[in-house]
């Protein structure tokens, strides 16, 4: 277990203020000072830097202070388990807005033997590995991006990604075409921070071609918005399991667009080297 030092300048890195963290701690600024400085001479690293009127924290110190805050929430929950039945205890996880439709429903049904309570977040790959990072998560599982060398992770499955629009667009009817053509459509886009979106972006840029070469861009928070609105107009793309019963009844159909041979994997992502990584992985 980290010492109190170490919960001293966690809170500094958040405040970058010793008068802040003094106050918050109830000690004074010179023990502030005092914990941090020793800090320093122990682990014989400098942490902080002063450039009046500012508080910096070096590079060294924000990787003790994200080591700290994962550290911090795998301690809680740790005594948490040990002193309470594994069937009584919490659990905290994050999905991407497509995965909170895929599978979030059926994976919340097998745990709820497992766990107590059961808290999902919702929201863009992003804020998820922000708060990862924070350690406010447990974990997450997502279809976006995310470097692999900062995460601890896990194949949990694979989706098939596809264009798609109303069935009533003519483009609908094409083989083989040019992602060029679809270009005079409305793109329907999910927000900046999207899994979905960079997945998207990260492909049309290998054809040399990007959201504002469309003729108009909507930008909507979540899958169900675009999906209701594809019925009337544009275009998008996304998981094809999102709207397999809207493709089924016929109100929407894929695009056959040259170069969209997709599939990219759902993933399992956690805190590099979590004490919990084993927990985690036998839940899929």
């Amino acid at each position: 277990m980290l010492d109190n030092r170490y919960a001293t300048f966690a809170l500094l890195c958040k405040n970058k203020s010793y008068t802040k963290t003094a106050r918050a701690l109830f000690i004074t600024q010179p023990a502030v000072s005092q914990q941090i400085k020793s800090l320093e001479d122990e682990l014989q690293l400098k942490l902080v830097e002063y450039h009046h009127p500012r508080l910096e924290i070096t590079s060294a110190g924000e990787q003790l202070a994200h080591f700290i805050e994962t550290t911090q929430h795998q301690e809680d929950k740790l005594l948490t388990q040990l002193r309470q039945p594994i069937s009584t205890t919490n659990l905290k996880f994050g999905v991407t807005h497509s995965v909170s439709i895929l599978i979030a429903p059926a994976l919340i049904q097998n745990w709820r033997k497992k766990y107590h309570n059961i808290q999902c977040i919702v929201s863009n790959t992003r804020d998820i590995l922000s708060q990862i990072d924070e350690g406010t998560l447990d974990f997450a599982v997502l279809e976006g991006n995310f470097d692999k060398h900062a995460y601890g992770s896990q194949i949990v499955t694979h989706e098939k990604f596809v264009a798609v629009t109303r069935s009533s667009n003519p483009l609908a009817n094409q083989k083989n075409l040019a992602l060029e053509k679809v270009l005079s459509e409305p793109l329907l886009l999910r927000e900046e921070g999207s899994g979905t979106r960079s997945i998207f972006t990260d492909w049309a840029s290998s054809f040399n071609i990007y959201k504002e070469d469309f003729a108009q861009v909507l930008e909507l928070g979540s899958s169900t918005g675009i999906i209701k609105l594809l019925e009337t107009t544009g275009v998008s793309f996304m998981y094809q399991s999102l709207i397999q019963a809207e493709l089924e009844s016929k109100k929407l159909a894929l695009l056959k667009i040259q170069g969209l041979d997709l599939t990219r994997p759902i993933s399992l992502v956690y805190a590099k080297d979590s004490f919990f990584e084993n927990e985690y992985r036998q839940l899929f």
